[in-house]
C-alpha cells in the first residue's frame, strides 16, 4: 500500500453522524451548485468551441467537483493506486465495483481523464446539477424501460467513437454488503463490438462511508481507488466474453481482498 495517509475507520456516534453528515451535505450541496454554474456559464460555451464534442472542459469540472469535496471533508481521505496505467491518448469502457453513492465521486477524484457515466434519468431533471450533467455529455437512463436501455447503448457508442471513456458499474446496482457480485455483460460487450480495451477499477471505502440506503455519514474512511492493468477481449483466443468478464470479476475480487487485508497490490 502507498505510504499515504489513511484514516483509522471509525464508526461516528449518533451526534457525529448527524453533524458530519449536515456539513458534508451542506458542502456538496453549495460545491455543486458552484460548479453547476461554472459548467453552465464558462466550460460550455468553452466546449462548444474547442472540444470537438467531447466535454472535455466540462468534465474536468466534475473532476474539480470531486476533489473539492474530499478535500473539504474532515473525514474523507482518498488514496489512489495504479495510476500508471492510464495510457495517454487511450480511451476505455472502465468497470467498477459499486458499493455507495460516493463511487461516482471517488472515481471523479481519481482518474484524470474525460468519461461519461450512465446515471438515472432523474437526476438530470435537479435544477442546475441535472443540466450541468447534461452539459457533460453523461448518460441518463430509466432503468425500468428496455428502450430508454438501448438508447443509452446508441449513446455509449457515439461517445467511444469519439475517443471518449465510459464508466459503468457491471454489477447493475449498489453492493448491500460490500461484496462484488455478478456482472452483467453490457459492458463487454461494448468493449468487443467497439474494439476497446476494459480497465478494471476497484472501489473500497466508500461503501462503509455512507451505505445503502442511507443519507447518514456512518464512517471516517479513506476511499481506496486501485486501477487494474487494460484488458483486450482480443487476448482471449476464442473471444469469449463470458470468460473475460469472469477472469475480469475474479480478478477484482482478489484485488479488493488485498486491499482490505492491508496487502501489497
Amino acid at each position: 500500500m502507498p505510504a499515504m495517509k489513511i484514516l483509522k475507520k471509525r464508526t461516528l456516534g449518533f451526534w457525529e453522524r448527524f453533524f458530519y453528515s449536515l456539513v458534508m451535505w451542506g458542502g456538496t450541496v453549495f460545491l455543486t451548485l458552484f460548479f453547476s454554474l461554472l459548467d453552465l456559464f464558462v466550460a460550455l460555451p468553452l466546449s462548444l468551441l474547442f472540444d470537438c464534442g467531447t466535454q472535455r472542459m466540462i468534465h474536468q469540472n466534475s473532476i474539480r467537483w470531486a476533489r473539492s469535496i474530499i478535500g473539504f471533508s474532515p473525514i474523507w481521505r482518498i488514496v489512489v493506486i495504479g495510476r500508471e496505467h492510464l495510457q495517454k491518448g487511450k480511451h476505455y469502457i472502465i468497470v467498477a465495483n459499486h458499493q455507495s453513492l460516493l463511487d461516482i465521486l471517488a472515481v471523479c477524484a481519481a482518474l484524470p481523464i474525460n468519461f461519461k457515466f450512465l446515471a438515472k434519468r432523474e437526476l438530470f431533471q435537479i435544477p442546475f446539477m441535472g443540466w450541468s450533467m447534461a452539459a457533460a455529455g453523461y448518460v441518463p437512463v430509466d432503468r425500468g424501460s428496455h428502450k430508454s436501455g438501448r438508447e443509452a447503448i446508441h449513446r455509449i457508442t457515439r461517445v467511444l467513437k469519439k475517443s471518449v471513456s465510459v464508466l459503468l458499474f457491471p454489477e447493475g446496482t449498489r453492493s448491500p454488503d460490500g461484496k462484488i457480485h455478478a456482472f452483467k455483460m453490457g459492458a463487454f460487450k461494448l468493449a468487443r463490438d467497439n474494439n476497446v480495451e476494459i480497465l478494471p477499477v476497484v472501489i473500497d471505502g466508500t461503501g462503509q462511508a455512507l451505505p445503502k440506503r442511507s443519507w447518514f455519514i456512518k464512517k471516517k474512511s479513506t476511499f481506496i481507488v486501485l486501477v487494474g492493468k487494460p484488458v483486450s477481449l482480443e487476448d482471449f483466443a476464442d473471444g469469449s466474453v463470458e470468460e473475460a468478464k469472469e477472469k475480469i470479476r475474479h480478478e477484482m475480487i482478489a484485488q479488493l481482498a488485498r486491499i482490505r487485508h492491508g496487502k501489497d497490490v
